[in-house]
């Protein structure tokens, strides 16, 4: 376990609200923090000021493996979804009415204030006075009630985690005057309601049209778009804007789309970029040299393996018998994959809860590598020679993980084809619950108050999704969450989860998913964050 790991974990458990801790549903990583272990060697910084204190100026540049447009359709602005520092929400367009960095503690961001009322059944917000959408409109009450309800409408907004959330935990907001508003949450009380907070960013409800169109993106975050820096398809900028309430010390960011790691290695090497999102062993390799730093966030996610269920026309049906799906658990095997692929880097994952969640139980949290047994599985269900496709996203770095987990599976008697295709297709396919076998993709939020997973999460969301069974006992479970349960029952309606989930994975954890980025030694931040999750850029400057 590393000094910033431990640094990590304790941050997170001074909790100041009541329960916490639960790619990122929409592809890859999302937002999840891991316990440590022995085997976690590694040593990572965040970028740390310098002793001549915050410059002012200067372009950080940053290259990342997606271009804009891939996103803006399938998942923008209310999702959250690949872990990459250059991330629209990661970047600065967006802020939310309030924020948490390496703790569940919230800070103020758009919202001056908030308070809850004496049974918590709705929270009181005020505006900060005077903040605007990027093109000036005001940011009044009437257009964060209005950003919120787009967030939920399918016909306007695509799909998005936060959606889930608003669902589950909104039955109305008032607007009282200009600046204050409530928000009403009689179905879950408590400070719950924070978690949708942190992850609701706010944006012009009339302007989804044109952004899913890549024609504008009124946000609200502390940079702005610049469009006439834009070329399509290569790189883009965003400039400060000019009327938000926490000015950037930088003059721009530069995003360049650099597909290929290589070539995303080099322009490190070189010093052409600052900074990119790179592989455990690229990290490993490029944080040993002089003039750049390894920042190893906390693991913000979970590479897992989803068989998609038949429940929603998708899928392959022995996905729904729970002895394959237990077979599959019991045949991948972890600490191969964490050596042979990920370099060290982080952890084998064995459950779906960190060792800092409310849910965890040390009970759970075993390697499950059994080929013997899960062979036996296989056998007694009928499924010895069958044949099933696993999706994966063309921007998935990790082949090498896919294959050893193809031998895995060829080990028990389950021939596993890869299939590799376009991330906007996977992303359709994955929303969908249509991929017709089983998909490799990250998953996240386990910080966040376990409650929150199924109704955030693509993969554990209720009341669809394409992995778990939503009927009997996990309806049960997830309704009882929202019945304002006493800390001993909270705590049991946990313990029915990990059994449920024990009994039948319907989704396969095999591997930590950290934030691995290397960062030029140029690269400072006023108020130093180990993990892009609670990034705030306009606190990074350039000491040049």
């Amino acid at each position: 376990m590393t000094d910033q790991e431990s640094w990590i974990d304790n941050k997170i458990n001074r909790r100041t609200m009541i329960r916490g801790a639960g790619i990122a549903g929409a592809g890859l990583a999302g937002a999840a923090l891991i316990g440590c272990s022995d085997d976690d060697d590694e040593e990572a910084s965040a970028p740390a000021a310098s002793a001549s204190g915050p410059k002012k100026g200067g372009v950080l540049i940053l290259a990342d493996v997606d271009t804009p447009e891939v996103h803006a359709g399938a998942t923008g602005p209310y999702a959250i979804g690949r872990g990459d520092m250059s991330e629209e929400w990661a970047i600065g367009l967006h802020d939310s009415l309030m924020k948490r960095r390496d703790s569940l503690e919230l800070e103020p961001r758009l919202a001056e204030s908030w308070e809850q009322n004496g049974d918590a059944t709705a929270t009181m917000v005020k505006l900060r006075e005077g903040i605007t959408f990027h093109d000036g409109k005001p940011i009044d009450a009437a257009a964060v009630k209005a950003s919120f309800e787009a967030m939920q409408d399918v016909d306007r907004t695509n799909s998005s985690q936060v959606r889930g959330l608003a669902k589950t935990y909104l039955d109305s907001i008032e607007v009282n005057d200009s600046r204050n508003l409530t928000f009403n949450h009689p179905r879950w009380p408590g400070q719950i309601i924070f978690d949708f907070f942190h992850f609701g960013v706010i944006h012009d409800a009339d302007d989804f049209p044109a952004y899913q169109a890549m024609e504008s993106k009124n946000g609200s975050g502390p940079f702005k778009w610049d469009w006439d820096q834009y070329k399509t398809g290569e790189s883009y900028v965003v400039v400060p804007h000019e009327n938000h309430y926490a000015q950037p010390l930088l003059d721009a960011i530069e995003v360049r789309t650099v597909p290929d790691e290589d070539t995303r290695a080099l322009a490190l090497e070189n010093g052409e970029i600052h900074g990119a999102t790179v592989s455990a062993d690229m990290y490993q390799r490029l944080g040993a040299m002089d003039g750049l730093q390894k920042h190893l966030g906390p693991s913000t996610a979970y590479w897992v393996i989803g068989l998609v269920q038949t429940h929603l026309g998708g899928g392959h049906p022995a996905n729904d018998d729970a002895r394959f799906r237990l077979a599959v658990h019991k045949a991948i095997d972890r600490a191969r994959l964490h050596t042979d692929v990920y370099a060290g880097v982080g952890k084998p994952t064995y459950q779906m809860w960190p060792t800092s969640s409310a849910a965890y139980d040390a009970a759970f949290d075993k390697d499950p590598w059994d080929p013997e047994g899960a062979r036996k599985l296989i056998q007694e269900g009928g499924y010895d020679g069958l044949e099933m496709d696993i999706f994966a996203s063309t921007n998935v770095p990790d082949n090498a993980a896919l294959e050893i987990i193809q031998s895995n599976l060829k080990d028990i008697g389950v021939n596993l084809n890869i299939k590799k295709i376009e991330i906007g297709d996977w992303v359709d396919g994955f929303l969908a619950g249509q991929h017709p076998g089983a998909y490799a993709a990250g998953t996240g939020f386990f910080w966040c108050a376990p409650e929150t997973l199924p109704n955030m999460n693509f993969q554990f969301r209720f009341p669809e999704n394409a992995v778990a069974s939503v009927t009997g006992e996990y309806k049960r479970i997830v309704d009882a969450f929202g019945a304002q349960p006493t800390p001993e029952q909270t705590k049991t309606l946990y313990n029915d989860w990990n059994e449920l989930w024990a009994s039948g994975p319907w989704l396969h954890p095999f591997h930590s998913h950290s934030a691995t980025w290397i960062l030029s030694d140029k690269v400072k931040a006023a108020v130093p964050h180990p993990s892009m999750v609670y990034d705030f850029k306009e606190e990074w400057w350039l000491d040049v």
